[in-house]
């Protein structure tokens, strides 16, 4: 790259930094060629699309040395970009860059996206004179040798695919490279630790174990004790090899998830994973075998099944070397070698790579990680780390948890004595080296560290926390310990999550308290367990049993009362599917949490009501409005029973409920009547009655609620709530989409608590009552597919309008809703409503949206007929903090009215009718920085866009050959132009701009422009 540079790195410059920062792209290029036209629009394109890039601005004079600063940017880069111009080979420095840049292709990888600018890639081979001559010359004076090397650089680099730009736009073409460094570039859907020592070597040794560029078809697998790292390892292969192929799919935990009936679900996530189509179904897991096989033997895919603990797994999504295309690989993580055995032949290789335990300066650097956050320990407790590592080993999860646990524990004397507890865990088994965090534990956290390691990994988090308060063992200060000490995590929709070695610690303490005394066997997690252990009258001091089985009828396997005279301190019983017989009368007396999914319709149980039960789990089963087995709860789930058809008229019994679950989508239940007696649940806050086709009215005593903050009436055909809803001060969410609802109460305004309101689908909801201005705290209101006609005018802190509704001009003022973050309105009927103007109230601020990032607006007006915006402006003042407007998909909009001043970026698409766009109040402000429009080709103006001088990016595509642009000379904050060539010309015969009053970096890049003075 030449041109001048100073050869003092103290002085020279770049776009990015210095040395020794990370870039993602670098560019290579001759610059009198391409630096001010083709590089320039690449490099910014790049930068457009948040990509890092490393572009020489200053070049060098002849005879100066290449400064280490270019070589260390490109051993830091992941994509080197070669453009070859006319002259590239006339300058050594691009072929001593190009030959750097291809030695370290080999070496490290390296990326190499050929550009062939004005030449040909035959020109490039010096197949012809082009670069032929211009090396003859090289020779006098750098000599035969280096030119050599140079040579073999450009015949290499041509065998690279790369794009030829004579026959494209460069706007054209530079989008096309930026998606393609994108895809090269692309984010992982794996998440990696932060904390990550001394994993480059295994992941080069499964790399090549993997052999990529082979066209065999392998499974290999990666094996080792829970806790090694595994799971780390496989997501690090997974992050570097995805882009070498068609499709990819990293599925997490398949012990766990294919439990049950679950390896169903895993094939559909496989499927979904690789082809990307939700609409693929099957119904079984031969159906789903032979989709795999049908829909990915084409395909060069890589598939990583994480955590496989049995045969049965691999046979259902990785069977056979025919399910695949020619060059995939599936990855498959295990504790237990055995699962290969009966694939060794199946495949062209089957390989086994043995994860071993961290060597103790890799693991000395780890430990520091989760001590001390840093790389290494600080002096004064080096050699007390030291020590840590000898007795805890090179195991990863083992040296987070004592790691996590010593952290910030500052006194030597703590690590002295954590020193010599730990000298009794002689064995270098896991168990002991996690057994010093449980021993630092009380009473109380250990008890709740068993309860997830045996039976409670995966539940929510609010349901334990109702058992173990009610126990005394202040759940909220244990679970932070826990967290804390990393022996416990809250994973996705606040589930519990523990990690399998750790489950398997808190079970090895239960298993060996009850080898040495069975009476002590008080957690039992294993199906064929549970029954046994009350059957045999074991485990007196039981304190929790776990029995699941979907396979055996009720009838087949039935407990009686004397089974359970010998268990007083049962407080979590699981048995789904099995009956009970007998008189209960004070059994249970300390049972907290009863989890009877599949519980029969007819049972022989007699006084069975334990009077401490606070949560009952009666999910798919059976029962009816008869059964007796009510009591005093706070969490009650009926999800799934279809038989029930009337809430039970004893809910007055149960004044402590605060929970109240009965969900029922696929099989809708049979429930037609809320019984008035539900407003005695003072205490309740969750009810929800969904999928309730035959319940068509609540009673007035829900009004009685005081305290409920969540209200779930969805796929009901509830037609109208009652009045006394309004008494619900504390309702926070209120759902009642895909129900019959006609209208919502008109005082639904003294619901001051009201954050949530959504009707998706409510297809009889025709009106929005005018009181709904008077909700404050208001942040989300969802009304889609709905034939509400009137559209409120919205508040100043409205994050994402989107308006597909059939709408009036009158509308009540909502403007008060400061905190509504979310609007949206959408009508999918065959009805249209000419609607000549869409106010200024209807756009608001946009802050916290969920559903978008960015503050936007979103007018999307596919079914609704617009004539014209005639004025998007400040309504009262609350339009001062817009951001952002996006116009798309408006039919029948022909105009666009004033915005509002506080606009930074504007876009409008697919607009067929828009004829002009109306920027000229934006002339005094300087905000507006994009302006984006596509799609309109009626568009003929957009009126003072010659006064925006603050625009940085101007996009204009597929618009009308008849749009006027002015003379824009003065834009001198533009940084990107995209313009078609159908808009560089006046119908009159006018120049769109003069260019050449522009700075060099800031000419206007043109897509298909037949004007060669472009």
């Amino acid at each position: 790259m030449e041109s001048k540079r100073s050869s003092s790195p103290k002085t020279r410059s770049t776009s990015h930094g210095s040395s020794g920062t990370e870039y993602e792209v670098f560019l290579n290029f001759r610059g009198p060629d391409t630096r001010n036209t083709f590089t320039n629009c690449l490099y910014h394109t790049l930068l457009n699309k948040g990509i890092s890039v490393f572009i020489d601005n200053q070049g060098i004079d002849v005879g100066e040395e290449i400064s280490p600063e270019i070589f260390q940017a490109i051993n830091d880069s992941k994509i080197c970009i070669p453009i070859f111009s006319r002259d590239y080979a006339s300058s050594s420095w691009c072929l001593c860059e190009l030959e750097h840049m291809m030695q370290h292709r080999k070496t490290n990888e390296l990326e190499v996206l050929p550009i062939f600018y004005d030449v040909k890639p035959s020109d490039v081979k010096l197949e012809t004179g082009v670069y032929k001559d211009a090396l003859t010359l090289h020779k006098k004076e750098r000599g035969a040798e280096i030119v050599q090397r140079w040579e073999e650089a450009l015949k290499e680099v041509t065998k690279i695919k790369g794009w030829d730009a004579k026959n494209i736009g460069h706007g054209e073409l530079t989008h096309l490279i930026a998606r393609k460094v994108l895809v090269k570039l692309k984010v992982s859907c794996v998440h990696i630790s932060d904390h990550l020592v001394g994993m480059d070597e295994s992941v080069d040794e499964v790399v090549n174990l993997l052999n990529v560029e082979s066209k065999d078809i392998r499974l290999i697998g990666i094996w080792g004790m829970g806790g090694i790292g595994k799971t780390t390892l496989a997501k690090l292969v997974y992050d570097k090899l995805s882009t070498n192929f068609d499709s990819c799919s990293f599925i997490s935990d398949i012990r766990e998830a294919s439990q049950g009936s679950g390896l169903l679900n895993v094939q559909r996530q496989l499927v979904f994973n690789i082809i990307g189509d939700m609409g693929v179904g099957f119904s079984n897991i031969d159906h789903g075998k032979n989709m795999i096989k049908n829909r990915f033997c084409r395909k060069k895919v890589l598939i990583f099944l994480d955590d496989v603990d049995h045969t049965r797994q691999l046979m259902a999504l990785a069977a056979k070397k025919e399910w695949y295309g020619s060059g995939s690989r599936i990855v498959v993580t295990t504790r237990d070698r055995s699962v290969f055995d009966q694939f060794l032949d199946q495949f062209d290789r089957c390989l086994i790579y043995e994860v071993k335990e961290l060597n103790n300066l890799v693991a000395l650097q780890l430990f520091s990680k989760y001590a001390f956050r840093s790389n290494s320990p600080p002096n004064a407790f080096l050699s007390l780390s030291k020590k840590v590592i000898e007795q805890i080993g090179g195991l990863p999860l083992a040296i987070e948890v004592i790691g996590s646990f010593l952290c910030g524990k500052n006194k030597e004397a703590v690590w002295q004595d954590t020193l010599e507890k730990m000298k009794f865990c002689q064995r270098r088994d896991v168990k002991e080296k996690l057994m010093l965090s449980y021993v630092a534990l009380d009473h109380q956290q250990q008890q709740i560290f068993l309860d997830i390691a045996c039976f409670l990994a995966g539940q929510h988090k609010s349901y334990p926390y109702y058992m173990w308060d009610d126990c005394g063992l202040f759940p909220n200060e244990g679970i932070d310990v826990l967290l804390l000490m990393s022996l416990v995590k809250i994973g996705e929709e606040n589930k519990l999550w523990m990690h399998d070695q750790l489950k398997d610690l808190g079970r090895s303490i239960v298993y060996e308290e009850y080898c040495k005394d069975p009476k002590k066997g008080y957690r039992v997690w294993r199906n064929q367990e549970g029954p046994n252990i009350v059957w045999q009258k074991k485990g007196t001091e039981t304190v929790a049993a776990y029995h699941s089985n979907f396979f055996v009828h009720s009838q087949d396997l039935v407990l009686i009362s004397e089974d359970f005279i010998k268990m007083p301190n049962i407080r979590f019983l699981e048995m789904c599917g099995l009956s009970l017989s007998g008189d209960f009368e004070d059994l249970f007396s300390e049972l907290r949490w009863l989890d009877w999914e599949d519980c029969p319709e007819e049972m022989q149980a007699t006084n069975f009501c334990p009077k401490n039960l606070v949560i009952l789990d009666l999910s798919w089963s059976n029962i009816d409005e008869h059964w007796g087995g009510w009591t005093q709860l706070k969490q009650l789930n009926l999800n799934g029973c279809h038989r029930l058809q009337v809430l039970p008229f004893e809910l007055g019994a149960l004044e402590a409920l605060t929970e109240m679950l009965i969900e029922s989508y696929y099989f809708p239940t049979s429930i037609s009547q809320v019984p008035s007696s539900i407003g005695a649940l003072v205490n309740l806050e969750h009810l929800a009655i969904c999928g309730a086709t035959h319940l068509t009215i609540l009673p007035n005593s829900i009004g009685m609620l005081k305290c409920l903050t969540e209200l779930d009436v969805s796929d009901t055909g509830i037609a109208e709530l009652p009045n006394t809803i309004i008494n619900l001060r504390s309702l926070k969410a209120l759902n009642m989409s895909h129900s019959c609802m006609q209208k919502l109460p008109e005082a639904i305004g003294m619901l001051e608590k009201l954050e949530e309101i959504y009707g998706v689908n409510c297809n009889w909801l025709e009106t929005i009552p005018g009181d709904i201005v008077r909700l404050p705290s208001l942040k989300n209101l969802v009304l889609t597919k709905t034939r509400v006609e009137n559209v409120p005018k919205l508040p100043q802190s409205l994050v994402c309008l989107c308006l597909s509704s059939r709408a009036s001009e009158k509308a009540p003022d909502i403007s008060n809703l400061v905190n509504l973050r979310s609007l949206e309105l959408c009508f999918t009927g065959s009805t249209t409503i000419g609607w000549k103007t869409i106010r200024g109230d209807f756009c608001r601020t946009m802050r916290g949206s969920r559903h978008v990032a960015k503050e936007t607006i979103d007018i999307a007006c596919c079914k609704l007929e617009l004539s014209t915006i005639s004025s998007i402006s400040s309504y009262s003042g609350c339009l001062r903090y817009i951001k952002r407007l996006e116009i798309i998909n408006c039919k029948n909009l022909r105009q666009i009215g004033q915005l509002p001043f506080s606009l930074t970026g504007l876009m409008v698409n697919n607009c067929n009718l828009l004829e002009v766009v109306d920027l000229s109040n934006l002339s005094n402000f300087k905000n507006l920085e994009d302006l984006e429009v596509w799609d309109c080709p009626r568009l003929v103006e957009i009126q003072g866009l010659d006064k925006l001088e603050s625009l940085e990016s101007l996009i204009i595509g597929r618009c009308s050959s008849w749009l006027c642009l002015p003379d824009l000379s003065n834009w001198k904050e533009l940084k990107m132009w995209d313009v078609d060539a159908l808009t560089t010309y006046l119908a009159r015969g006018k120049r769109v701009a003069q260019t050449e009053d522009l700075p060099l970096s800031h000419r206007l890049r043109l897509r298909g422009s037949a004007d060669p003075e472009f």
